[in-house]
């Protein structure tokens, strides 16, 4: 009896994980909508520090970000460094992610927005972060979608059909959306998960929390229930998602998500990750509560709803086939941590089709608070934080910590800096700081002298962020408190310091004595 019980139960759940892979036309239209905005909102987000980011004098010349990228890397914004190239590349983004909207030759914009998303990604790679590279597979899985066929301009020209649409691309489609939240979540199967205490170090200031997040780190059961219920979510509702036959359930499970994603927008400093994240769960959410007739593979007889004009009828599921492959690699060795060893033709393959998939968000974390300061000295003989819009420097803790940097993209690139990979972008990115500093200001208020320092501070058997001992001015805990440990790094200087220069000159430089 169980024998006979066990090869239909995997039938039966073949079967949902089947049904899970039929995308509602109304459902992808919607993520359609959603993915322009997200390309309309990153563009008008961009331009915000535009000079810095893409200008030649910014802190990302092409020719240090050149020698920083790894094989297989391409952007447009490559083709000329000039300014008024980089910013026809953001208006170019812009109109792409209008086009989407309206559903306008749907699949030719969708290719058109990937173009432009990775191009501008990679011109601007070192402040990004892993919402931008979901953004990217999303979009490129999307050109394979039908995405015309509702609430769209392409709709008005062709007659509607309700079925949902079953092929190869909604399941991989499926498989990425998934496998994002699997990966996270697999990573997060580490000590600082598993005792509840995690959540509580991310929500600082001085981590990646918001004032949101802060306030909500004052309770230690608030940050262990969210830590609990966050490995719950991403480990287990994929599964769920797949495996449920249900859609009343699948629709509650993504609204779960969509809530969870609003949850992080709230309370940590993500940049655009959340939004992509809804947009992911609006084209998996089911629109109809009962099972629509799939239309199997229904695309690959409509010129529309191929990537490219005149594709011929099988290209597309190579191409789907090809990619689900080169994907799969990126995620083993990723998985696997792996990725020094991967072969130069794969790491070629994965950038080309920029379909990286670096999951493990916020898969290590532990009882530490680290800042980011620029101490500059201008020719006036005033000390400000360059990299607080020149308000007053505070070496300890400074005041909102990470979220007091003007946007989540200063975040990411300061957050990253101390790692040994971003080495050689360290001194481009003093001397890009100081050039944008000193073109807005009087020449009085111009910067002499640049030191940008990262600081650590671990605190061991502290459950949250305000469990931490208070600091003195020099960072050392007030009160006697041995599991604690201080590290600072200069990270960049401007001028540049010699080789073997470091905090021994400092020290003189500042204990000159006067005659």
């Amino acid at each position: 009896m169980a024998s006979s019980s066990l090869p239909f139960g995997i039938a039966r759940l073949f079967a949902n994980a089947r049904s899970a892979a039929q995308l509602d036309r109304e459902s992808i239209a919607a993520f359609r909508i959603a993915a322009g905005c997200v390309l309309v909102a990153d563009a008008l987000l961009r331009s915000r520090d535009f000079w810095l980011f893409f200008s030649p004098e910014g802190i990302f010349p092409l020719d240090t970000l050149r020698k920083y990228l790894e094989p297989g890397c391409w952007s447009l914004n490559f083709l000329n460094e000039a300014l008024w190239w980089q910013g026809a590349m953001l208006v170019a983004e812009a109109v792409a992610g209008f086009s989407l909207m309206a559903g306008y030759f749907s699949s030719i914009s969708c290719f058109v927005a990937w173009v432009i998303w990775i191009s501008i990604l990679r011109r601007t790679e070192p402040a990004a972060n892993s919402g931008d590279y979901w953004m990217a597979c999303l979009l490129y899985w999307g050109m394979f979608l039908p995405l015309g066929d509702m609430l769209s301009v392409d709709s008005l020209l062709r007659k509607k059909t309700k079925c949902a649409t079953m092929s190869l691309a909604s399941a991989a489609f499926l498989a990425q959306v998934l496998a994002v939240y699997l990966y996270a979540g697999i990573s997060k199967l580490q000590s600082d998960w598993l005792n509840g205490s995690a959540v509580g170090y991310i929500l600082s200031v001085h981590d990646h929390g918001t004032w949101v997040g802060e306030f909500l780190n004052t309770s230690k059961t608030t940050t262990s229930l969210l830590t609990t219920s966050t490995l719950l979510l991403e480990i287990g509702g994929p599964f769920l998602f797949l495996f449920c036959g249900n859609r009343s359930a699948r629709r509650l499970i993504a609204l779960f998500f969509i809530l969870f994603h609003i949850g992080i927008w709230i309370t940590l400093s993500v940049g655009l990750f959340s939004p992509i994240g809804v947009t992911a769960w609006l084209a998996l959410m089911p629109w109809h509560t009962k099972h629509p007739q799939p239309d199997i593979d229904r695309q690959k007889n409509s010129r529309e709803h191929r990537p490219f004009i005149h594709c011929p009828e099988g290209v597309p599921h190579c191409v789907v086939i090809a990619s689900l492959f080169v994907s799969g690699l990126a995620l083993f060795y990723n998985m696997s941590e792996l990725g020094e060893k991967r072969p130069r033709w794969i790491t070629t393959a994965i950038n080309a089709l920029t379909l990286e998939q670096p999951w493990g968000v916020f898969g290590r974390v532990g009882p530490q608070e680290q800042w980011v300061t620029g101490k500059a000295t201008l020719k006036d003989g005033s000390v400000i934080d360059l990299l607080r819009q020149g308000s007053l420097f505070r070496a300890v803790r400074p005041p909102g910590g990470f979220s007091s940097l003007p946007n989540h993209r200063w975040h990411k690139i300061f957050w990253e800096l101390p790692k040994t990979n971003q080495a050689p972008l360290r001194e481009s990115v003093a001397a890009g700081l100081v050039a944008d500093w000193n073109r807005r200001h009087l020449e009085s208020k111009a910067v002499k002298v640049l030191e940008i320092y990262f600081t650590q501070v671990i605190h061991q058997n502290e459950g949250t962020a305000h469990e931490f001992p208070q600091l003195n001015k020099e960072g050392i805990a007030q009160e006697f408190a041995p599991n604690t440990t201080l590290r600072q790094w200069l990270l960049a200087s401007w001028p540049p310091r010699g080789v073997g220069s470091g905090n021994l000159d400092r020290f003189l430089d500042e204990n000159k004595l006067t005659p």
